[in-house]
């Protein structure tokens, strides 16, 4: 969703080389959320945290931190594999304040002229003062103020870059995410810090999508393992049925998101039980996988996707598919217990305001204790440093 990502859709005409697949051996069987290894990636000492950040942050650093790849066993398709995340632990941290942090939306393709999303995959991270921008600029904030941070690196990326990502499947994408922080659980153990399983959540674009939704299955599926103190979201797609209906009311107009549009089309065709159509039967191109999807021809969506498909998801006669936008969308239905801080500006023209206005007014509206940062002005990608000390400010005072 970020502006970076949506810009290579220049490259289109390289992408086919990314769609060869490799086999795994079988694993032997692990509970999910095992913990597979761990490796320590480095420290950064706190007098050189601040090189490592984009912004001016000397007043939030009061620590170094050590950095681990996190390796668990999660599953994917109904077989069991491994991930990948990092966890980013403070110094003198014996009492654990524990966030995930979930990633926004990274395109996965390694070109190594245009962009390679290997240096925005967490676990990858060694220390450098480029790439990694969440990993540097949010991350690593948070955990120089003193709390520990895991961040998923998500199924498609680091050592799964083998299998497609389940992009905007919020449902899907929580099973390795969950599984991983069960697995953190099992390494804060390990090395005998104390943990109370209060857990606080936050993420950016497609990873705010991942954070809310994360809240709503955590609360409802992993009570006895978490929980949530609060979530905190930049700018994420929460009333995804809105989301996509805005799209379809511009469908013969150029748009910068297509690509996101069509991806996310694809995942949830995948991913959903219910659904899992020949693609031949949404596209008017050939799509074989994911980057097909992520790289159509046209921005135009009429251009893209057959005129029956569209046809019926707007009048609403494909209930199938409108059911899986529905169960997909987070900004009403459910009263989160804990507090949620929804991040936005503006004038953000990759997903729009209104996501964050309606979870504010509908989840506040049955019971959610629920907060609204407005930026003015602000875009999809110029408020990170607000975002991250607000955020910084707001788990502080609930530690």
């Amino acid at each position: 969703m970020r502006s970076f990502s949506i810009h290579l859709l220049v490259i289109v005409f390289l992408v086919g080389a990314q769609s060869c697949k490799k086999k795994l051996s079988e694993l032997e069987y692990k509970d999910r959320g095992t913990l597979i290894e761990y490796r320590n990636n480095g420290h950064i000492p706190k007098n050189d945290v601040a090189s490592k950040m984009d912004y001016a942050a000397d007043d939030i650093i009061q620590n170094g931190v050590t950095y681990y790849a996190i390796t668990y066993r999660t599953i994917y398709e109904g077989k069991q594999i491994n991930s990948r995340g990092l966890l980013l632990v403070p110094d003198n941290a014996d009492s654990v304040f524990l966030i995930a942090y979930l990633h926004g939306t990274q395109i996965p393709i390694n070109l190594s002229l245009f962009y390679e999303s290997k240096f925005e995959t967490p676990s990858n991270y060694g220390g450098e003062t480029d790439h990694f921008l969440e990993t540097r600029d949010i991350a690593l904030a948070w955990a120089s103020a003193g709390f520990t941070v895991f961040l998923p690196d998500y199924i498609g990326f680091g050592i799964t870059a083998d299998k497609e990502h389940p992009y905007l499947a919020y449902d899907e994408l929580f099973k390795s995410n969950i599984d991983g922080l069960l697995a953190v659980k099992q390494f804060l153990s390990q090395q005998g810090m104390t943990y109370d399983n209060r857990l606080f959540l936050a993420g950016w674009s497609q990873g705010a999508g991942a954070c809310l939704s994360s809240h709503k299955f955590i609360q409802e599926q992993y009570a006895s393992d978490f929980t949530v103190v609060a979530s905190s979201g930049l700018a994420g797609p929460y009333n995804f049925k809105k989301f996509i209906d805005d799209i379809l009311s511009k469908k013969d107009e150029e748009l910068l998101t297509n690509n996101i549009f069509s991806w996310g089309l694809y995942s949830l065709n995948k991913f959903s039980p219910e659904l899992r159509r020949p693609t031949d039967q949404l596209y008017s191109y050939p799509v074989y996988d994911q980057y097909a999807a992520i790289f159509p021809p046209s921005k135009i969506p009429s251009e893209t996707l057959r005129e029956y498909f569209l046809a019926h998801i707007i009048d609403g006669s494909d209930t199938a598919m409108n059911q899986v936008l529905n169960r997909n969308t987070f900004s009403h239905g459910w009263t989160p217990v804990g507090k949620v801080f929804f991040h936005h500006g503006d004038s953000d023209q990759i997903v729009y305001y209104f996501n964050s206005v309606d979870a504010w007014n509908d989840l506040g509206a049955a019971g959610g204790d629920v907060t609204l940062y407005t930026y003015l002005g602000g875009t999809h990608v110029s408020d990170v440093e607000g975002f991250t000390r607000n955020t910084l400010a707001d788990f502080t005072a609930l530690k």
